[in-house]
Formats: C-alpha cells, sequence, structure tokens
C-alpha cells in the first residue's frame, strides 16, 4: 500500500516525459479576451489544432493580465499548471528559476532563434543563456490614436506635445467632448503616466528615473515638470471616468464619444477586427515626444513542465507557436510586430510598418527601452508597487509631488 502511495505522489509531483496512448488536451492560459484579441488567440488555436494538438483555452479578463498570473500561480502551487501560459518580461525568469518551465535550448538551435529573432526578443525569453519561452510578440505603448473626425470638427490637429494635447482637452472639453478614452484602472493609468514621463523627459531621463531610480534625476526639475503635468490632466478627465476595460474605451475611440487613447498597439488589433480604417480613420501617432522613441512589452508563451505534459509535446507547440507562417499571422490579428526579425512586413498594417521603422530608429539612437509599469523592465513586485503609486497620485490631489517620488524611493528595488 505504501508503495502505490508513493508511486502515485511521485506521479504528481514529477512530469512523466513518456507520450500517453490518448494525450490529454493542451489548456492555454492567457488574459486575451477583447474582439482583437479573440481573433489571434483562434490563430494560436488553429495552428496547434492543424498540428494535430486539441487546445481547450482559459481566457482570464483583465487587461493588465493580473487576474491571470494570481490564477497561473495559484494552479502551479497545486501542482496543476497549464500546459501554455502567456507570460512577458522577468516573469518568465522567476518560473524558469523554480523549474517549471521546460528548456527549450534543442529546438532554438535547431530553428536559429538566435540569428532569427531581435536582440530584445533573445534577453528576454533566455534564463542563465538557455531559452525557456517562445517569443511571440513586440508591442509598442507609446502610441497616440486619434479619432481624426472628432478632430476635425473642431479644427484640431494632433499635437506634438504635452503642453498642446492638454490645451486641445481644454477645447475638447469646452465643447462638452470627453477628451481621452481611457478606463480609471491602475494599469491604463501608469501606462499614460509612462507615456509622458518618457515623452516629456527623453529615453536618457526615464531610464535613469525610473529604472535605474536614481535619486538626483528623480528629483530633478524634469520630474516635478512630469508631476504638473499629469495633475493637470488628471483634472481634466478624473471627473468623468469610470473603470471601462481598454477595449470598451477604444470602443468609445471609434464612436467618437472620445478624441484620444494612448495605449498600445493592441488597440490596431482591435481596430483591426472591427474593420475601422487605420491610419484613416483612427489615426497611429507616437505619443508627444522630443525625439522618435519605443517603449515595448513581449508577450511569450511558457511551456510549462508537469505530469500532464511531456518534452515532446513541448516541442511540438514551441516549433508551431515560433514559425514564420505563425508569427505573421498572429501578429497581424494582434496588431504587433512578430518577434521574429526575418518576418515580410508589407502585408502588414501601415501603423506595424511605421512601428517597425521607429523601432529600428529608437535602437541606434539609445531609445528603445522596456516599460517599467508594464511588466518589462523591472521585477513583477517593483511593478506593481510603482504603479500602485502611479494611480494613487492621479487620483488624490492630497499627494504633492514631494511624498510621490519619496514613496517611489522606498519601493525596495531587489529583483
Amino acid at each position: 500500500m505504501k508503495r502505490l502511495f508513493f508511486t502515485l505522489l511521485l506521479a504528481i509531483t514529477f512530469p512523466i516525459d513518456a507520450e500517453q496512448s490518448t494525450p490529454p488536451p493542451v489548456e492555454f492560459l492567457h488574459w486575451w479576451t477583447s474582439a482583437g484579441e479573440v481573433r489571434a488567440a483562434n490563430i494560436a488555436k488553429q495552428a496547434l489544432e492543424e498540428a494535430n494538438v486539441h487546445v481547450e483555452q482559459q481566457a482570464i479578463q483583465g487587461g493588465g493580465g493580473d487576474t491571470a498570473m494570481s490564477i497561473l500561480q495559484a494552479r502551479a502551487i497545486a501542482g496543476t499548471p497549464p500546459t501554455i501560459a502567456q507570460l512577458e518580461g522577468p516573469a518568465i525568469q522567476s518560473w524558469a528559476a523554480l523549474g517549471f518551465l521546460y528548456d527549450l535550448e534543442q529546438l532554438a538551435n535547431q530553428e536559429h532563434w538566435r540569428s532569427q529573432l531581435y536582440p530584445i526578443a533573445r534577453a528576454v525569453n533566455q534564463f542563465e543563456g538557455t531559452f525557456v519561452a517562445t517569443p511571440v510578440t513586440i508591442h509598442r505603448l507609446n502610441w497616440m490614436w486619434v479619432n481624426h473626425d472628432v478632430l476635425r470638427q473642431y479644427n484640431l490637429s494632433p499635437p506634438d506635445n504635452w503642453e498642446a494635447l492638454i490645451d486641445t482637452f481644454r477645447t475638447l472639453k469646452r465643447h462638452n467632448v470627453a477628451p481621452l478614452a481611457i478606463g480609471n484602472d491602475q494599469w491604463q493609468i501608469a501606462l499614460l503616466f509612462e507615456n509622458l514621463a518618457f515623452g516629456y523627459g527623453g529615453a536618457d531621463y526615464y531610464r535613469r528615473a525610473f529604472m535605474d531610480m536614481d535619486e538626483r534625476t528623480l528629483r530633478s526639475e524634469t520630474t516635478f515638470e512630469i508631476l504638473s503635468l499629469f495633475r493637470e490632466i488628471s483634472r481634466l478627465i478624473q471627473p468623468t471616468m469610470s473603470h471601462i476595460r481598454w477595449d470598451e474605451a477604444t470602443q468609445l475611440l471609434i464612436e467618437g464619444k472620445h478624441a484620444f487613447q494612448f495605449s498600445g498597439d493592441w488597440v490596431l488589433g482591435e481596430l483591426l477586427a472591427k474593420h475601422v480604417t487605420a491610419p484613416e480613420a483612427i489615426g497611429c501617432y507616437q505619443a508627444p515626444a522630443k525625439h522618435t522613441g519605443f517603449i515595448y512589452n513581449m508577450d511569450s508563451f511558457a511551456l510549462f513542465n508537469s505530469a500532464r505534459s511531456s518534452r515532446k509535446t513541448a516541442n511540438t507547440l514551441a516549433r508551431v507557436l515560433s514559425s514564420k507562417t505563425f508569427l505573421t499571422a498572429f501578429n497581424q490579428a494582434k496588431g504587433a510586430l512578430p518577434a521574429r526579425k526575418d518576418i515580410d512586413l508589407n502585408q502588414f498594417n501601415p501603423c506595424s510598418r511605421q512601428a517597425h521603422h521607429d523601432m529600428e530608429q529608437a535602437e541606434q539612437n539609445g531609445r528603445l527601452l522596456p516599460s517599467t509599469v508594464d511588466s518589462m523592465a523591472v521585477s513583477p513586485i517593483v511593478q506593481k508597487a510603482t504603479t500602485s503609486e502611479i494611480y494613487r497620485y492621479f487620483n488624490d490631489e492630497s499627494i504633492g509631488p514631494e511624498e510621490f517620488i519619496l514613496r517611489l524611493e522606498n519601493i525596495p528595488r531587489g529583483k
């Protein structure tokens, strides 16, 4: 009896590498629930099923992914992680360090990932020099989406600096037009702040102030100017805001009930899914900035090592999900750039081609930076704490710049 018990315990605790006679369905956990994201996720499902892999999707509501990550952690602790999970940034290394992810190095060598991937994609998806996740997208976060009809109605032009943007907001409010499509939740507010700080202060300032947390830079006059502008934006838009999802905000932009949206290129995927022309009807402009720059995050697929999966299955999944054919179709639907640099972008949307041009220019000029507030530049603990403080400052006028800066300085920076 004891031997049977320990045999069962080992089977639950450690992965079984042998193929089962009837492989269980592959469970795919992600947080893609908007129209454009569902369209892209279904392309992944179809690609895998064409490779004779049955897929069950577990799509978790919540654009920032926090709920999905909480569910993933609970399931991993319980010993029942999904087969595939959407992951971003340093979280990949954290899961790999705990031994949850399959080593994909052999496949990476066979498929020449090191020569075919963009450098930023190589770095994010390795742990101690070994590939542990499949690179999928490169998202640009510093986009300003503009409803051209609304601006034309009031003889306005897309602003190219933040002071002009705030003046445009005031003009729209005088005409009873809500200027900015945004939900009052942490990640959307934090992304707005990141666009402002990066665009107004510049890439070098943003790197030193919010990635390195350099005290002198963080307490510079530039930071106080940024916080003053952020407060002005808050006063203009906060009174009429509600807790809507980002895709609901995009729908309001499409309908002309709002004029602007600051969000990543997943907005493009939403526009394409709803047959809205971009950049004709809804324009894609770099968020106001002194120089061309590019803030990015990335989506990756991690293959979890569990009793219900096998190395052979993991390699099959990774091979399909890293192919040029799949990455082309998926990123065209998602609105993002493929993680592979050997994919022809001529058939991609003009906004995507502009993003690619800006990414290359930003890389040459040292202005290609990972997002601090959207999972890429710092540990999840630091990211959540920073996002929380930005959100508090935006919604609470009693918090002054000095208190905000002090709170940032007191965030533990260890990874």
